[in-house]
């Protein structure tokens, strides 16, 4: 069965329970068990950098220099041509990205009154992305990728500010409706780091 397949009918599960003439606690673990694996179904899909298709097979090519990952249709035509054929959506991705890359290389930064910046200050480091949180905790804590994320997401979902020591029970709690298997220890440092980066998030917006 399919990724596709398989959100097909989670999502029909997802359904009948709505349409329930009453729910009930059990119905919700049940929810949060078929949102889980809708999420990770999805995850595990990609997007062909040619025809831009949703596939779950992706292969990455590379041929006269030029890499790209596509759908199994794309790659025999590629194959069948020797080269990559260049799309109109895969043009316009990299226009976009020479154009920002320009702009931010010809703003430069405002002189500060105080006088130059001294050979032994630190230079700023760059915003940690999602994608780059989730690796290091990733490598931190030996926890899946997948796992990492929809911990994530929980803590992200936490309405109002909350010490780490609920913030770790209310993501426990969650964890194990959500059948997500990690242990303690990995899960308690797991928590600190995320936690971590969305507090700091949230107060460099303030």
């Amino acid at each position: 069965m399919t990724h596709l397949d398989t959100i097909e009918k989670a999502a029909q599960k997802l359904i009948a329970l709505c349409q329930k003439e009453k729910q009930t606690k059990t119905d919700k673990v049940k929810m949060l068990e078929i949102h889980a694996e809708i999420l990770e179904s999805i995850e595990n899909l990609a997007e062909c950098e040619l025809c831009g298709a949703i596939s779950e097979i992706i292969v990455t090519m590379t041929l006269a220099d030029v890499t790209a990952k596509l759908c199994k249709a794309c790659g025999v035509k590629s194959l069948e041509a020797g080269k990559i054929q260049s799309s109109k959506q895969r043009t316009s991705r990299k226009r976009t990205r020479r154009t920002s890359a320009s702009k931010t290389a010809s703003v430069k930064p405002k002189p500060k009154t105080g006088g130059n910046r001294s050979k032994g200050e630190a230079v700023p480091e760059e915003p940690e992305t999602p994608a780059m949180l989730h690796t290091r905790v990733e490598s931190e804590t030996g926890i899946k990728k997948t796992d990492i994320k929809r911990l994530h997401k929980i803590i992200q979902d936490i309405a109002g500010p909350m010490n780490p020591e609920h913030t770790l029970m209310y993501v426990q709690r969650e964890a194990e409706i959500a059948k997500i298997k990690v242990e303690a220890d990995a899960l308690k440092k797991a928590v600190t780091l995320l936690n971590d980066n969305s507090s700091s998030q949230t107060a460099s917006t303030v």
